[in-house]
């Protein structure tokens, strides 16, 4: 069966179509899911996937024979959703922490209790075994920021950086400090 009639009959979905659009490109599909997937049953199941949401995209009449061939049009397709896929399982496993400025209060509570007092040195201690892990660039930026509470345009201005490099310097000194809080934290609150 040539492409283009390939093509019109898998819009119609006709059985003839479906059965050769399957025979043709089930290895294609299969090499690009084992770029993502190791575990033969999730490759099943994205497998069937794939299939589906290729043939619901050339419904939408995506595919253009002028731009390329089918095949290829296919496989980029695949590509794209078996990365998009990806991306949503990665996020779902990302841990997600807060700074917890936005839960601060305006003025610092007088009458705190010693229980308080003493979470606050354990909490404490963590944050500056985690600082004296950091390089002093990534230290003084969330020093000044955080500590010293400098606008962006101030951290920038006293370091010598665009505003856009600070941004991006501070950023990274963030994600630096997260995972070096949380080689600190025990694994149950981690997990938490």
């Amino acid at each position: 069966m040539d492409e283009p009639t390939l093509v019109e009959g898998l819009r119609a979905r006709d059985d003839e179509a479906v059965r050769v659009y399957l025979e043709r490109y089930r290895t294609l599909f299969l090499h690009c899911i084992a770029q993502f997937e190791a575990d033969p049953t999730r490759r099943d199941d994205l497998l069937q996937d794939l299939i589906w949401h290729a043939l619901e995209r050339l419904e939408r009449d995506r595919f253009d024979p002028q731009r390329g061939s089918l095949g290829t049009w296919l496989y980029r397709v695949a590509w794209c959703r078996c990365v998009d896929l990806k991306r949503r399982q990665n996020a779902k496993r990302r841990v997600h922490l807060t700074t917890g400025i936005d839960d601060m209060a305006e003025r610092a509570d007088p009458a705190r209790a010693p229980v308080e007092t003493i979470g606050d040195d354990e909490l404490g201690e963590r944050v500056r075994a985690a600082l004296r892990e950091l390089d002093e660039e990534s230290r003084t930026l969330l020093e000044l920021r955080h500590a010293e509470g400098l606008t962006m345009q101030e951290v920038a201005k006293r370091l010598g950086f665009s505003l856009e490099q600070a941004k991006y310097r501070l950023k990274r000194a963030t994600a630096l400090m997260r995972r070096a809080l949380l080689s600190h934290l025990p694994r149950e609150e981690v997990v938490e």
